[in-house]
């Protein structure tokens, strides 16, 4: 990936071209973290901190919302039908708080599961408000889709009233993606120095984050590894749908797509499953937190922490190598896992 397809002006004007409210706090910071990378022996590891967009607790999605909330409005839109996710869906909330912003009325379909936790992103979504739609299609949370049919049930009801909803039935969309090539851009302004840029970025997604840092960078031939770790088991057909969305994406900047299927690089961190904590992930929470001050949440960006310093150590970098982990947000969910923090973070088993 070395052959400048686009020149970054061309590219910022295409993005620019499309509707968008401008909601999140942008550009978000690049941090150095020395004790960190000293203690991961490598040479140099920064953070993008896009936990830190403004919006709620923030988050990626505040990135996403700003272009999809731009089309609904662009297309007269008066409700936002959205969710997809379980109650501690950090989508959710930044869903109905970014259309807060804009003076929409927001109804978030979600998923009722099992010994379902009633603080972090549960609670922050009663703060936020919106309409709330329980369904039971998929509480194990496995198919990012399976709550569309619910959501398209809604738009009819509302349109039969005369409304005009806005459906996004998942985050894995055309638009989202667009939002991380123009998170790419932003990044690449950041690096101004062609001697420090980084070999290598990581980061917690295997859907429209890593998708737009994707497109973006072969668009402007960016010489950087892009790696994704999942936060869940990774399903066989997500490299696929991942990259139709891509294509979508390239489509709407009225581009060709140079993302093949074997450019997406997803490696394996989720554990056993959604929302649930392995050893490595609590390493992660407590290592971060205690050398850096940075906060990692134990349902995405400690997964993703865990797997880049699993890498790092089959895949050591050589000294002088710069590391970039996107920090993706979704800080509220460690208020809803106290037991398994005091357990496993604060005070640990004397065997670990």
């Amino acid at each position: 990936m070395s052959t400048t397809l686009i020149s970054y002006e061309e590219l910022k004007q295409k993005v620019d071209s499309l509707p968008r409210k401008h909601l999140a706090v942008l550009p978000t910071g690049l941090q150095a973290l020395p004790r960190l990378a000293a203690a991961a022996r490598i040479g140099e590891l920064l953070v993008k901190r896009d936990d830190l967009t403004g919006i709620a607790l923030g988050g990626n999605k505040s990135r996403l919302m700003e272009f999809i909330l731009g089309d609904a409005i662009a297309k007269g839109c008066d409700v936002f039908i959205a969710g997809g996710g379980g109650e501690q869906s950090n989508h959710a909330v930044q869903c109905v708080a970014a259309a807060n912003r804009v003076g929409l009325e927001t109804i978030i379909v979600l998923q009722r599961r099992p010994d379902a936790r009633t603080n972090g992103n549960a609670l922050l979504h009663e703060v936020v408000g919106g309409k709330t739609l329980w369904i039971d299609s998929d509480p194990l949370l496995q198919d990012r889709t399976s709550a569309g049919k619910s959501m398209q049930t809604e738009a009819e009801r509302l349109m039969a009233l005369g409304r005009h909803p806005y459906v996004l039935e998942s985050s894995l969309h055309a638009l989202s993606v667009v939002a991380y090539v123009n998170a790419t851009i932003e990044l690449f302004g950041q690096l101004t120095d062609p001697q420090t840029k980084p070999t290598r970025i990581y980061v917690t997604s295997e859907g429209a984050v890593l998708g737009g840092l994707l497109l973006g960078s072969q668009l402007l031939g960016l010489p950087w590894e892009l790696i994704g770790l999942d936060w869940r088991p990774t399903q066989s057909d997500t490299r696929d749908r991942l990259h139709g969305v891509i294509s979508a994406a390239a489509t709407v900047l009225g581009v060709a797509n140079p993302v093949e299927i074997d450019d997406i690089e997803i490696h394996p961190a989720g554990g056993p499953a959604y929302g649930v904590g392995r050893p490595e992930s609590w390493t992660a929470i407590s290592t971060a937190a205690r050398l850096e001050g940075l906060l990692l949440d134990p349902v995405y960006t400690a997964k993703g922490y865990a797997g880049m310093i699993e890498d790092l150590k089959y895949r050591p970098p050589s000294p002088d190598e710069r590391i970039i982990f996107i920090h993706t947000g979704g800080i509220a969910a460690l208020f809803a896992y106290e037991a398994e923090l005091r357990r496993n973070v604060i005070a640990p088993p004397v065997s670990q």
